[in-house]
């Protein structure tokens, strides 16, 4: 765990819950799910997806790609297992992707990434129903949104818009502050400022957006609240089917964590948004 994964950890304390559900599932698999490990969907040795299927796979059964955060330059889809071990059991396929990272990798390889991945779904799994949600936390939620919204990013994925069923969005990054008061790690992952329009997913928004489901801690002190309340206002205003969970008590971890609980709030919010019960 990096020292800016443990100072989140350190000053958010999560609840006792969230931590004990969230080891339980990042440690030890289930009989609930069947696991694919390390499929590489590139040459890199970060270009590597993993998946997780609920054993009963049926035509109501649809694929997630879950994106992880760690400012760009962190994490890994194998210290998200939890993720995809319990939004199995909801009857989702969960397919995590690693990408490359910053500062050794800027934008727009990232999204390279991205895109290649969605190719690789679409072209290589046997499971693939033709239609998928794009999801992520903090970093990751950035990057999946601009995956999706960006006309750009769907072509080079060969993923028609038609084919997202939605978004689910955790603690996201969807606006850059001006790049000389932006965060240092938003300018290294962009490398130069001449990306920085481009990269912002809230500069890509249609009235043809599918549905977004935005969630975000209250208390998250590593990216603001705010972030997702104007994404949601912006997509009101432009008439866009979405809904914003704000998650009292809740900081940038504990959303995350909370996910892996099955009476958590967000599973209930994000099934009645969606109508997937």
């Amino acid at each position: 765990m990096n020292w800016e994964v443990t100072r989140t950890f350190i000053s958010e304390m999560p609840s006792t819950r969230s931590m004990l559900s969230t080891g339980r599932h990042l440690f030890w698999s289930n009989s609930e799910t069947v696991e694919r490990r390390d499929l590489q969907y590139g040459v890199h040795e970060r270009q590597k997806i993993d998946i997780y299927e609920p054993v009963d796979v049926h035509d109501q059964t649809e694929t997630i790609l879950f994106i992880h955060g760690g400012g760009w330059e962190t994490g890994s889809k194998d210290i998200h297992k939890f993720i995809g071990r319990t939004w199995a059991r909801h009857n989702f396929i969960a397919a995590l992707t690693n990408y490359r990272l910053a500062p050794e990798y800027t934008y727009p390889d990232q999204m390279g990434d991205i895109a290649a991945a969605l190719s690789w779904i679409q072209d290589n799994y046997d499971n693939f129903t033709g239609s998928l949600y794009l999801a992520g936390h903090s970093a990751g939620a950035h990057l999946a949104s601009l995956a999706g919204f960006s006309d750009k990013w769907r072509k080079q994925a060969k993923l028609k818009v038609e084919r997202i069923l939605g978004f689910i969005l955790l603690s996201g990054v969807y606006q850059f502050y001006p790049f000389d008061k932006a965060d240092p790690r938003v300018r290294r992952f962009l490398g130069q400022k001449s990306y920085w329009e481009e990269a912002q997913p809230f500069n890509h928004l249609k009235e043809s957006c599918p549905p977004v489901f935005l969630a975000h801690g209250r208390e998250d002190g590593e990216v603001f609240p705010k972030q997702s309340i104007q994404l949601s206002e912006k997509l009101t205003e432009m008439g866009v089917k979405n809904d914003l969970l704000l998650m009292k008590g809740a900081g940038h971890m504990e959303l995350l964590l909370d996910t892996t609980r099955g009476d958590s709030k967000f599973w209930s919010s994000v099934e009645d948004f969606f109508g997937i019960r």
